[in-house]
Protein backbone atom coordinates (compact mmCIF):
# COMPACT_ATOMS: atom_id res chain seq x y z
CA UNK A 1 0.00 0.00 0.00
CA UNK A 2 0.94 3.39 -1.37
CA UNK A 3 2.27 6.34 1.84
CA UNK A 4 1.83 9.31 0.40
CA UNK A 5 0.66 12.90 1.97
CA UNK A 6 -2.81 14.32 1.65
CA UNK A 7 -2.07 17.57 1.97
CA UNK A 8 0.91 19.72 -0.04
CA UNK A 9 1.77 23.52 0.97
CA UNK A 10 3.13 24.07 -2.83
CA UNK A 11 4.18 27.55 -2.39
CA UNK A 12 5.03 30.08 -3.10
CA UNK A 13 8.44 30.75 -2.18
CA UNK A 14 9.48 33.55 0.74
CA UNK A 15 5.82 33.93 1.14
CA UNK A 16 5.55 32.26 5.14
CA UNK A 17 5.28 28.88 4.14
CA UNK A 18 7.87 27.56 6.77
CA UNK A 19 5.90 29.34 9.58
CA UNK A 20 2.86 27.96 8.33
CA UNK A 21 4.50 24.33 8.43
CA UNK A 22 5.74 25.01 12.06
CA UNK A 23 2.52 25.62 13.13
CA UNK A 24 0.60 23.20 11.22
CA UNK A 25 3.32 20.76 12.67
CA UNK A 26 2.30 21.40 16.45
CA UNK A 27 -1.27 20.11 15.69
CA UNK A 28 -1.93 16.85 17.37
CA UNK A 29 -3.07 15.40 13.83
CA UNK A 30 -0.74 16.35 11.33
CA UNK A 31 2.25 15.52 10.33
CA UNK A 32 4.69 17.13 8.17
CA UNK A 33 8.27 16.33 7.48
CA UNK A 34 10.64 18.45 9.95
CA UNK A 35 13.09 18.92 7.10
CA UNK A 36 10.04 20.30 5.37
CA UNK A 37 11.20 20.64 1.54
CA UNK A 38 11.36 17.17 0.43
CA UNK A 39 10.79 18.49 -2.96
CA UNK A 40 10.17 15.02 -4.57
CA UNK A 41 7.41 16.07 -7.22
CA UNK A 42 9.56 19.09 -8.70
CA UNK A 43 13.45 17.52 -8.47
CA UNK A 44 12.63 13.70 -9.47
CA UNK A 45 14.73 13.35 -12.55
CA UNK A 46 15.95 16.80 -12.14
CA UNK A 47 19.76 17.95 -12.35
CA UNK A 48 20.39 18.70 -9.07
CA UNK A 49 24.08 20.26 -10.10
CA UNK A 50 22.78 22.91 -12.59
CA UNK A 51 24.96 25.86 -13.39
CA UNK A 52 25.35 29.01 -11.32
CA UNK A 53 27.62 31.71 -9.18
CA UNK A 54 29.54 28.85 -7.60
CA UNK A 55 30.77 25.56 -7.92
CA UNK A 56 27.70 23.14 -8.57
CA UNK A 57 28.65 21.20 -5.73
CA UNK A 58 27.99 23.97 -3.09
CA UNK A 59 25.25 24.55 -4.36
CA UNK A 60 23.88 20.95 -4.01
CA UNK A 61 25.08 20.91 -0.37
CA UNK A 62 23.12 24.41 0.32
CA UNK A 63 20.14 23.55 -1.76
CA UNK A 64 19.00 20.20 -3.07
CA UNK A 65 21.61 17.30 -0.55
CA UNK A 66 17.84 17.00 1.79
CA UNK A 67 15.58 16.69 -1.03
CA UNK A 68 14.21 13.26 -2.10
CA UNK A 69 13.87 12.04 -5.56
CA UNK A 70 13.15 8.90 -5.31
CA UNK A 71 9.56 7.35 -4.71
CA UNK A 72 10.53 4.63 -2.52
CA UNK A 73 12.38 7.26 -0.30
CA UNK A 74 9.54 9.61 -0.75
CA UNK A 75 6.82 7.14 0.37
CA UNK A 76 9.29 5.80 3.41
CA UNK A 77 9.25 9.39 4.81
CA UNK A 78 5.40 8.63 5.24
CA UNK A 79 4.96 5.34 5.98
CA UNK A 80 7.35 5.89 8.87
CA UNK A 81 5.88 8.55 10.22
CA UNK A 82 3.05 8.50 13.42
CA UNK A 83 -0.20 7.99 12.40
CA UNK A 84 -2.00 11.41 11.73
CA UNK A 85 -5.42 12.45 9.97
CA UNK A 86 -3.37 14.73 7.99
CA UNK A 87 -0.43 14.06 6.51
CA UNK A 88 1.60 17.51 4.54
CA UNK A 89 4.25 17.78 1.99
CA UNK A 90 5.95 21.95 1.91
CA UNK A 91 7.90 22.01 -0.99
CA UNK A 92 7.38 25.30 -2.59
CA UNK A 93 9.25 24.63 -5.64
CA UNK A 94 6.01 22.94 -6.68
CA UNK A 95 3.97 25.72 -7.71
CA UNK A 96 6.85 26.94 -10.28
CA UNK A 97 7.91 23.84 -12.01
CA UNK A 98 5.92 22.78 -14.81
CA UNK A 99 5.59 19.44 -14.23
CA UNK A 100 4.77 19.18 -10.32
CA UNK A 101 1.50 19.83 -11.11
CA UNK A 102 1.19 16.86 -13.21
CA UNK A 103 3.38 14.41 -11.20
CA UNK A 104 0.96 15.51 -8.02
CA UNK A 105 -2.18 14.71 -9.97
CA UNK A 106 -0.83 11.04 -10.95
CA UNK A 107 0.01 10.27 -7.50
CA UNK A 108 -2.00 11.88 -5.28
CA UNK A 109 -4.89 12.94 -7.31
CA UNK A 110 -7.49 13.86 -4.26
CA UNK A 111 -4.50 16.38 -2.64
CA UNK A 112 -5.82 19.02 -0.65
CA UNK A 113 -3.12 21.96 -1.81
CA UNK A 114 -2.44 25.14 -0.24
CA UNK A 115 -1.00 28.15 -1.93
CA UNK A 116 0.04 31.45 0.30
CA UNK A 117 1.18 34.23 -2.33
CA UNK A 118 3.30 37.62 -1.41
CA UNK A 119 3.04 40.45 -3.22
CA UNK A 120 5.62 39.70 -6.22
CA UNK A 121 8.43 42.41 -5.45
CA UNK A 122 8.59 41.56 -1.58
CA UNK A 123 8.40 38.31 -2.35
CA UNK A 124 11.57 38.46 -4.94
CA UNK A 125 13.74 40.98 -2.94
CA UNK A 126 13.17 38.16 0.35
CA UNK A 127 14.18 35.49 -2.52
CA UNK A 128 17.36 37.20 -3.60
CA UNK A 129 18.16 38.65 0.20
CA UNK A 130 18.36 34.65 0.96
CA UNK A 131 20.85 33.92 -1.79
CA UNK A 132 22.78 36.70 -0.50
CA UNK A 133 22.57 35.46 2.98
CA UNK A 134 24.15 32.62 1.33
CA UNK A 135 27.07 33.94 -0.55
CA UNK A 136 24.68 32.39 -3.89
CA UNK A 137 24.47 35.41 -5.59
CA UNK A 138 27.29 37.97 -6.64
CA UNK A 139 25.38 40.83 -8.20
CA UNK A 140 23.49 43.58 -6.84
CA UNK A 141 19.72 43.49 -6.84
CA UNK A 142 18.89 45.01 -10.49
CA UNK A 143 22.28 43.69 -12.62
CA UNK A 144 20.41 40.10 -10.75
CA UNK A 145 17.11 40.95 -12.25
CA UNK A 146 18.63 42.24 -15.89
CA UNK A 147 20.94 38.80 -16.06
CA UNK A 148 17.64 36.79 -15.49
CA UNK A 149 16.91 35.43 -18.90
CA UNK A 150 20.06 34.95 -19.76
CA UNK A 151 20.74 32.79 -16.31
CA UNK A 152 17.48 30.96 -17.54
CA UNK A 153 18.74 30.10 -20.77
CA UNK A 154 21.86 28.89 -19.45
CA UNK A 155 19.55 26.12 -17.43
CA UNK A 156 20.47 28.16 -14.39
CA UNK A 157 18.24 27.30 -11.18
CA UNK A 158 14.90 27.66 -9.95
CA UNK A 159 16.82 29.26 -6.84
CA UNK A 160 17.87 32.45 -9.58
CA UNK A 161 14.52 32.84 -10.89
CA UNK A 162 13.88 35.70 -9.31
CA UNK A 163 10.89 37.31 -11.56
CA UNK A 164 9.87 34.60 -13.15
CA UNK A 165 8.82 33.05 -9.45
CA UNK A 166 7.00 35.93 -9.14
CA UNK A 167 4.57 35.81 -12.27
CA UNK A 168 1.71 33.74 -10.21
CA UNK A 169 -0.91 33.62 -12.92
CA UNK A 170 0.51 30.74 -14.94
CA UNK A 171 1.58 28.90 -11.98
CA UNK A 172 -1.98 28.76 -10.29
CA UNK A 173 -3.68 28.11 -13.55
CA UNK A 174 -1.71 24.97 -14.22
CA UNK A 175 -3.55 23.89 -10.67
CA UNK A 176 -6.54 24.93 -11.65
CA UNK A 177 -6.55 22.78 -14.77
CA UNK A 178 -5.55 19.65 -13.22
CA UNK A 179 -7.70 19.75 -9.98
CA UNK A 180 -10.99 20.77 -8.79
CA UNK A 181 -11.36 24.07 -7.44
CA UNK A 182 -12.43 23.06 -4.01
CA UNK A 183 -8.93 21.09 -3.40
CA UNK A 184 -6.94 24.16 -3.84
CA UNK A 185 -7.10 27.49 -1.13
CA UNK A 186 -5.02 30.43 -1.97
CA UNK A 187 -4.34 32.91 0.73
CA UNK A 188 -2.31 36.50 0.68
CA UNK A 189 0.50 36.69 2.98
CA UNK A 190 -0.90 40.10 4.94
CA UNK A 191 -3.85 38.29 5.67
CA UNK A 192 -1.74 35.58 7.55
CA UNK A 193 0.65 38.21 8.73
CA UNK A 194 -2.30 40.46 9.96
CA UNK A 195 -4.92 37.59 10.60
CA UNK A 196 -2.88 34.48 11.46
CA UNK A 197 -5.49 32.30 13.42
CA UNK A 198 -7.77 33.12 10.56
CA UNK A 199 -6.16 31.95 8.33
CA UNK A 200 -4.68 28.61 10.30
CA UNK A 201 -8.16 27.92 11.01
CA UNK A 202 -9.27 27.83 6.75
CA UNK A 203 -6.24 25.83 6.55
CA UNK A 204 -6.88 23.45 9.16
CA UNK A 205 -10.48 22.96 7.91
CA UNK A 206 -9.13 22.83 4.28
CA UNK A 207 -6.82 19.91 5.36
CA UNK A 208 -9.59 17.92 7.62
CA UNK A 209 -8.90 18.76 10.90
CA UNK A 210 -10.07 20.33 14.58
CA UNK A 211 -9.79 24.26 13.05
CA UNK A 212 -10.42 25.23 16.67
CA UNK A 213 -6.88 24.09 18.24
CA UNK A 214 -4.46 27.18 18.93
CA UNK A 215 -0.93 26.81 18.39
CA UNK A 216 1.76 28.68 19.64
CA UNK A 217 2.91 31.47 16.84
CA UNK A 218 5.32 33.06 18.91
CA UNK A 219 8.24 32.46 16.66
CA UNK A 220 8.75 33.73 13.32
CA UNK A 221 10.12 32.29 10.13
CA UNK A 222 13.54 32.94 8.52
CA UNK A 223 14.01 36.69 8.19
CA UNK A 224 16.54 37.90 6.02
CA UNK A 225 19.86 38.80 6.87
CA UNK A 226 23.21 39.97 5.92
CA UNK A 227 27.03 38.84 6.94
CA UNK A 228 29.25 41.41 8.32
CA UNK A 229 32.08 39.23 7.31
CA UNK A 230 32.09 36.93 4.10
CA UNK A 231 35.09 34.51 5.18
CA UNK A 232 32.62 33.89 8.68
CA UNK A 233 29.55 33.40 6.77
CA UNK A 234 30.75 30.68 4.54
CA UNK A 235 32.44 29.13 7.55
CA UNK A 236 28.85 28.92 8.50
CA UNK A 237 26.99 28.19 5.85
CA UNK A 238 29.32 26.52 3.08
CA UNK A 239 30.55 22.34 3.36
CA UNK A 240 34.12 23.01 4.70
CA UNK A 241 36.97 21.44 7.71
CA UNK A 242 35.94 23.90 10.35
CA UNK A 243 32.27 22.68 10.74
CA UNK A 244 33.14 19.25 9.67
CA UNK A 245 35.34 19.23 12.85
CA UNK A 246 33.17 21.51 15.31
CA UNK A 247 30.06 19.01 14.79
CA UNK A 248 32.36 15.87 15.67
CA UNK A 249 33.66 17.57 18.63
CA UNK A 250 30.18 18.55 20.11
CA UNK A 251 27.06 17.52 20.85
CA UNK A 252 24.43 18.28 18.19
CA UNK A 253 22.83 20.83 20.97
CA UNK A 254 26.39 22.41 21.60
CA UNK A 255 26.98 22.56 17.90
CA UNK A 256 23.67 24.70 17.68
CA UNK A 257 24.45 26.92 20.14
CA UNK A 258 27.76 27.71 18.52
CA UNK A 259 26.49 27.84 15.49
CA UNK A 260 23.50 30.61 16.38
CA UNK A 261 26.09 32.37 18.43
CA UNK A 262 28.03 33.53 15.58
CA UNK A 263 25.12 34.18 13.43
CA UNK A 264 24.25 36.25 15.61
CA UNK A 265 27.47 37.87 15.76
CA UNK A 266 27.84 37.98 12.44
CA UNK A 267 25.19 39.05 10.53
CA UNK A 268 22.67 42.30 10.31
CA UNK A 269 19.03 42.63 9.38
CA UNK A 270 19.08 42.50 5.44
CA UNK A 271 17.88 46.35 4.29
CA UNK A 272 14.69 46.96 3.31
CA UNK A 273 14.54 47.27 -0.14
CA UNK A 274 14.30 51.36 -1.56
CA UNK A 275 11.04 52.74 -1.88
CA UNK A 276 11.25 54.23 -5.54
CA UNK A 277 13.10 50.55 -6.65
CA UNK A 278 10.00 48.91 -5.19
CA UNK A 279 7.39 51.23 -7.22
CA UNK A 280 9.90 50.31 -10.39
CA UNK A 281 9.90 47.17 -10.29
CA UNK A 282 6.09 46.85 -9.50
CA UNK A 283 5.49 47.61 -13.41
CA UNK A 284 6.92 44.03 -14.20
CA UNK A 285 4.11 42.16 -12.05
CA UNK A 286 1.23 44.51 -12.84
CA UNK A 287 -0.45 42.85 -15.97
CA UNK A 288 0.32 39.18 -14.38
CA UNK A 289 -1.53 40.88 -11.59
CA UNK A 290 -4.69 41.35 -12.96
CA UNK A 291 -4.27 37.92 -14.64
CA UNK A 292 -3.80 36.30 -11.34
CA UNK A 293 -7.39 37.98 -10.58
CA UNK A 294 -9.31 36.70 -13.63
CA UNK A 295 -7.60 33.08 -12.73
CA UNK A 296 -8.66 33.29 -8.65
CA UNK A 297 -12.13 35.19 -9.33
CA UNK A 298 -10.97 37.94 -6.67
CA UNK A 299 -9.39 41.61 -6.36
CA UNK A 300 -6.02 41.63 -5.21
CA UNK A 301 -5.06 44.54 -3.44
CA UNK A 302 -1.55 44.68 -4.36
CA UNK A 303 -1.35 47.57 -6.61
CA UNK A 304 -4.31 49.44 -6.17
Amino acid sequence: MESLPNFLIIGAAKSGTTSLADYLNQHPDVFIPPFKEPNYFALDQEDLYPPGPVDPRIAFRLLYSRSIVDYDSYQSVYAEAPERKATGDASVRYLYYPHASERIKEHIPNARLVIMLREPVARLYSHYCMNVQYQLEPLALLPALDAEEERKENKWGWDWHYKSVSMYSEQIARYYEKFDREQIKVFLYDDFVNNPLSVYSEICQHIGVDNNFMPDMSARGKVAIRPRNLMVGRLLYWPNPFKTVLRKALTPSAFISVFNFIERKNFIPAPKIDQSQWRSLTTLFKDDVIQLEEVLGRQIPWYR
